[in-house]
């Protein structure tokens, strides 16, 4: 593993959410409320091009999803006092220019995920007040145009922390689009989009653990459903990574767990996760980045600790999300405004 560099994005505040598209890409300003656009063409040496600021006041935490063709970005914005909380619509088509161009409210939206279906646009949205929303998104207009709402168990949401969304566009068993869902209340759900307007559960796992963060491997008809656990509802949970068999959609099973000698603590816990080449990626905030291979149950588990090169006042990293594309790792942290950029 070799640390290219990292880079500044933000003087005042720390990193959250990092989301790819191609040539460019897309890094939250998490306390600040703003979105920052990135140069992607040279991997190893993204630059900021531009910035979303509304001067949004109380931004706590939130999430980015670009459409397929990059040239739409929706953020996903939680505030700690109610202040613009919803999914603001970006153009980026002129990424040193993003414009704002319709904005959605919401109770306090948390996470979010985008599919296109090959004819029509969807938005799923995770949020505290409305559970789980889907939209179909205008493009001429660009306006959201919500056609489901799953509201209960009745604030199953919570926070980032009892959240996840991932969306497989094609399942190679099914041939349909999947829409894997955890939260704190719920655990795991696993919904058939084919008509994103009226999903289809299609798969559930749940234990005395509720979940957050959720990636998937697919291969063949093998589905290996990685999920960590929350801390919003349940906050004795030590941090875990539960790998899933779902193979069979119908009997999901619990095959192994990651832990990471780590307290029950808010400072101590699984942010983001990522998977590529075979191997997991994880942002645990103070202990960095965490890397395993997970076939055949967690293995060769290494830990590399997020650069310590912080300025003041800035006291300890914290690392908040991680991507991986185009051969290099990505990892934003919440306590120095950096972006690492490193080599596998």
């Amino acid at each position: 593993m070799k640390l290219d560099g990292s880079l500044k994005v933000s003087e005042k505040g720390g990193l959250g959410r990092i989301e790819m598209a191609g040539k460019v890409g897309a890094v939250l300003q998490r306390t600040e409320g703003i979105v920052a656009v990135l140069d992607m063409k040279n991997p190893a040496r993204p630059k900021v091009v531009g910035r979303y600021d509304d001067q949004a006041k109380d931004s706590y935490d939130g999430d980015l999803a670009f459409t397929h063709d990059a040239k739409f970005l929706f953020y996903a914005r939680q505030t700690k006092n109610f202040s613009k909380e919803g999914i603001p619509v970006l153009n980026v088509e002129e990424p040193s220019e993003p414009r704002l161009v319709s904005y959605a409210p919401a109770g306090g939206s948390f996470r979010i995920a985008y599919h296109y279906d090959g004819d029509a646009e969807w938005v799923i949205l995770h949020d505290a007040i409305t559970g789980l929303v889907i939209y179909r998104f205008e493009r001429n207009s660009g306006q959201l145009i919500p056609v489901h709402v799953d509201a209960l168990p009745a604030l199953k949401v919570g926070g980032p922390a009892s959240s996840g969304l991932y969306l497989d566009p094609e399942d190679p068993e099914t041939g349909k689009p999947l829409l894997y869902a955890t939260t704190g209340r719920t655990g795991l759900q696993i919904f058939d989009l084919s008509n994103p307007a009226d999903p289809v559960e299609v798969g559930a796992w749940r234990d005395e653990a509720g979940l957050a963060e959720v990636v998937v491997d697919t291969s063949g008809k093998r589905r290996a459903v990685y999920v960590a656990t929350e801390y919003w509802f349940k906050k004795p949970l030590v941090p875990e990574v539960f790998r899933l068999n779902a193979d069979d959609l119908g009997d999901i099973k619990k095959v192994s767990s990651i832990g990471f000698d780590a307290p029950a603590d808010d400072l101590w816990r699984v942010q983001g996760m990522a998977l590529s080449g075979g191997r997991l990626h994880i942002a645990h905030s103070h202990l960095g980045l965490v890397m395993t291979t997970p076939a055949g149950g967690f293995r060769g588990v290494a830990r590399i600790a997020a650069p310590s090169n912080l300025d003041p006042p800035f006291a300890a990293p914290f690392a908040m999300d991680v991507a991986v594309a185009k051969g290099k790792i990505y990892l934003s942290d919440a306590a120095s405004g950096r972006l690492s950029i490193l080599t596998p």
